[in-house]
């Protein structure tokens, strides 16, 4: 999870209960306490997409540089293997091969976490936007 705080985001299971809780009813808050969690989670959740969005795009340049790398490793080894399976079976053994495999394998975990967060922040925001929108329609009664 180290990498979830080098990016500046906060995973639920890091929240201290004290210093940021998030109520369940949003319909006891006041008008400027719902304002305050919508706005936090907001900032937090456009946060989360931009961070998502960097690993998402390092992912696509990992595999770019798994697919060189492999196609490399074919060109000068298939004459050493009978059958393209044996090739392929090699070619995951091979250092730099393996490394941007393990790579790609962490970079994605890292990825369906912060999007996870991501699609949290934004379930908080839209909770506080639907009752922040039921208050503005309440239309005192006329007599």
């Amino acid at each position: 999870m180290q990498y979830l705080k080098r990016e500046g985001l906060i995973a639920p299971n890091e929240i201290d209960s004290d210093s940021d809780a998030v109520p369940l009813d949003f319909t006891r808050l006041s008008s400027r306490q719902i304002g305050s969690v919508h706005s936090r989670f907001a900032v937090r959740h456009a946060h989360a997409i931009f961070v998502a969005a960097k690993r998402a795009s390092s992912l696509t340049m990992l595999k770019r540089d798994l697919r060189l790398a492999q196609a490399k490793y074919r060109f000068k080894n298939s004459k050493k293997y009978k059958t393209k399976y044996e090739l392929d079976d090699a070619m995951v053994m091979e250092d730099e091969i393996s490394a941007l495999l393990d790579t790609i394998t962490k970079v994605e975990a890292e990825l369906a976490v912060i999007t996870a967060i991501a699609l949290g922040y934004e379930d908080y925001r839209n909770a506080a936007s639907r009752e922040m929108f039921r208050r503005s329609n309440e239309v005192a009664p006329k007599d």
